[in-house]
């Protein structure tokens, strides 16, 4: 073997164990998990539970950053854009995969353009009215609406939620005017004192206030009825006929992430699911739903985008 020979075998070596290095050392930081609403709202809560036990596993912290606005754009286009080296992850709603169908300005033109790590339980969303509105049932809020002289507010903070306002309006003939928000922090202010009339909220968010007796609920996007609110009819009970909105909270990262940091924060967030801190606070914000692998994460991301192509093919529904 010459001298050439040897350096460039030398190199070779070298280049391979600084890269086996680099990806046994992973993490070798802090991770970001960008949430892209604003802090307080119970998908903000889930995230700070899930980084909890993922910094424990990991032995790094992930660092729970709020990029709200923009629908979610801003914060799910900054985590597009950040490096595939796993330090830069999105907390993302089911939302996310209608808005490139629903928004010309979405930075991506699809959910799959993420990388998808794992799934955890969604939001339920719930429609929801002042408790000073002169309601009591959904039936009851139709009539309402359509008596009403002025345009009935509804408060608007994602699309799932929009989603979910266009079934009803779409099943009973009537219009509901959006007012945006960034998030249900900033909405809940003017639901509560009526300046708003109604609003399609997770119900996490909304249950304390029903207890409070300063809101209504008139019913929820699920199947079947919500176990610890057995009063509250599915808006299916109530004659809307559009499928139940998937929901889900999905952990990604940006396109091209390695398999083997997928693996890493993969088996992470699962052991943190398994916690019984963040199963206390999953139950106490009345979030369900299995853990799921990544192949199973990308099957529900492609689920979901495709029932909001469906819903805007058959609506027009729009944002912009």
């Amino acid at each position: 073997m010459n001298l050439l020979s040897k350096r460039l075998l030398v190199g070779a070596v070298v280049l391979w164990m600084t890269s086996a290095g680099a990806q046994t050392s992973y993490p070798g930081k802090a991770i970001r998990l960008i949430v892209p609403t604003p802090a307080g709202g119970p998908s903000d809560a889930a995230a700070r539970a899930l980084a909890k036990g993922m910094t424990a596993g990991l032995g790094q912290e992930v660092l729970v950053e709020n990029r709200p606005g923009g629908n979610t754009g801003i914060g799910t286009g900054a985590v597009l854009n950040a490096p595939p080296d796993g330090y830069t992850l999105l907390f993302a709603l089911a939302s996310n995969a209608g808005l490139p169908h629903l928004s010309k300005a979405s930075p991506y033109k699809s959910f799959a353009e993420f990388t998808p790590i794992v799934a955890i339980g969604g939001n339920t969303q719930c429609l929801v009215v002042p408790a000073s509105l002169p309601v009591k049932s959904l039936v009851e809020f139709v009539s309402y609406a359509k008596a009403s002289p002025k345009p009935v507010l509804r408060g608007a903070n994602n699309v799932s939620e929009d989603m979910v306002a266009g079934q009803v309006s779409s099943a009973f003939g009537i219009s509901l005017e959006r007012v945006p928000y960034k998030g249900a922090p900033q909405l809940l202010p003017d639901l509560l004192e009526g300046r708003i009339q109604v609003a399609v909220l997770p119900v996490g968010a909304s249950v304390p206030h029903v207890k409070s007796g300063r809101l209504t609920m008139l019913g929820c996007s699920m199947a079947e009825r919500i176990a610890a609110l057995p009063a509250v009819p599915t808006l299916a009970e109530s004659g809307v006929t559009g499928a139940p909105l998937i929901t889900a909270h999905f952990v990604v990262g940006p396109p091209r992430l390695p398999a083997d940091i997928i693996d890493r924060l993969t088996a992470a967030a699962q052991q943190a699911a398994q916690s019984a801190d963040f199963k206390l606070e999953m139950e106490r914000l009345l979030i369900v739903g299995k853990v799921r692998s990544p192949a199973e994460t990308r099957e529900l991301m492609l689920q979901a985008e495709a029932q909001y192509v469906q819903f805007v093919r058959e609506t027009g529904a729009s944002i912009d």
